[in-house]
């Protein structure tokens, strides 16, 4: 083996470490104990065409070994009968009015939602969550635990196969914000997850709300980073045995919009040193592909036989397939198979982070439920 390949090896080998950094610890919410403060919660769920996703979220609710005071679901504008099955489901049903100019669907609603409330406990889910049955109790004994705004990325229900090709862009997602590292809260996340986050009224009054970040694509990046300058903690955790959800189930053309929405915009919100070491590990993970490539090569008929450099690549491809199964096995319920193939998700990333950034800096306009979203250019601050 030449110097040459031996140090291609031993770079690849390098930026596998990355990922193990920004990916060790993945806390979650605790199982609730002692009882916690008495709150008046209010869940506030923005909804725009989820007729068919929303069922889950809502029984879940029902569900609860503690329940919500009452739980909202703002109707962003469907065309379908989302607001029917949500009312005949037993939620409080709010037609948001007109959105005004500067704002995001999302961020409307959810404003909309918060100011109809009346709880002095908010719980922000998205229509696609499912919370376990003790789970509103996990997030209030995370909060009691943590304070200010608490965020939970979902556990990831893979159920058809093209979902699996999402691997990498969940990994990446929560390895970004910082908030899984060995440092803990010496590195302080950067942003949060927007699909659950729980947080008092009081708090979330204080530090904007929506309002704060209303005509951000990516509203959840801009809502931590806001919520962190105003003086207040945020928490990041994984929704194992808290919540879940299903991403894109109506298919490949689905997933490939929602994923380029936001995944660019999101990138430059996310914390940089973070940010810098998932590039990394990207490179890295697609160096050992590249590497395995050259290694298999040595071993064709004709070819200068290089049988240690061969299998110096497959042992390095296989030390970045088992580490993205130990992520995926704690993020959501991935194939292993998944990992063994990571190749075909990492395209599949690649693919939706340059079509992601092509919307954002070329076009500047997204697509998501029909609606057609500017993305403004970034505020100086």
């Amino acid at each position: 083996m030449t110097a040459l390949k031996a140090g291609l090896l031993i770079y690849t080998g390098a930026l596998w470490l990355p990922g193990l950094f920004c990916l060790w610890r993945m806390p979650r919410c605790p199982r609730s104990g002692a009882p916690a403060p008495p709150r008046r919660v209010s869940v506030i769920v923005p909804a725009r065409d989820e007729e068919r996703r929303i069922r889950p979220l809502l029984e879940s609710l029902s569900r609860q070994r503690r329940t919500a005071e009452e739980i909202l679901v703002v109707d962003d504008g469907s065309t379908d009968r989302t607001a029917a099955l949500a009312g005949a489901l037993g939620a409080r049903v709010i037609r948001a009015p007109a959105r005004p100019e500067g704002w995001t669907g999302k961020t409307w609603a959810c404003w909309t939602g918060a100011e109809a409330s009346t709880g002095d406990f908010l719980v922000f889910l998205d229509a696609d969550t499912e919370l376990a049955d003790d789970g509103l109790a996990r997030l209030l004994a995370a909060h009691a635990a943590r304070g200010g705004l608490v965020s939970v990325q979902p556990y990831h229900a893979v159920r058809r196969p093209y979902e699996q090709l999402s691997a990498f862009c969940n990994a990446v997602i929560m390895g970004s914000l910082g908030a899984f590292t060995p440092l803990g809260d010496l590195l302080p996340a950067k942003g949060t997850f927007g699909p659950c986050l729980a947080v008092t009224r009081e708090d979330y009054l204080r530090c904007g709300g929506h309002v704060a970040v209303r005509d951000r694509v990516v509203e959840d990046m801009a809502l931590g980073e806001n919520t962190r300058r105003r003086g207040l903690a945020v928490a990041c955790l994984a929704g194992r045995g808290t919540v879940s959800f299903r991403m894109y189930p109506d298919g490949f053309r689905d997933m490939v919009e929602g994923w380029s929405k936001g995944m660019a915009t999101g990138a430059g919100g996310s914390a940089p040193l973070a940010r810098a070491l998932m590039i990394a590990w990207l490179i890295g993970s697609t160096s050992s592909v590249i590497t395995l490539g050259l290694g298999l090569a040595k071993l064709l008929p004709g070819s200068a036989r290089d049988v240690p450099f061969a299998v110096a690549t497959l042992a390095c491809y296989a030390l970045y397939a088992a580490q993205l199964l130990w992520i995926l096995l704690r993020i959501g319920s991935f194939s292993p198979l998944t990992a063994l193939l990571f190749p075909l998700p990492l395209a599949f990333f690649h693919g939706v982070f340059a079509r992601s950034a092509w919307l954002a800096k070329v076009r500047r306009v997204v697509t998501w439920r029909g609606r057609r979203i500017a993305i403004p250019r970034r505020r100086s601050r």
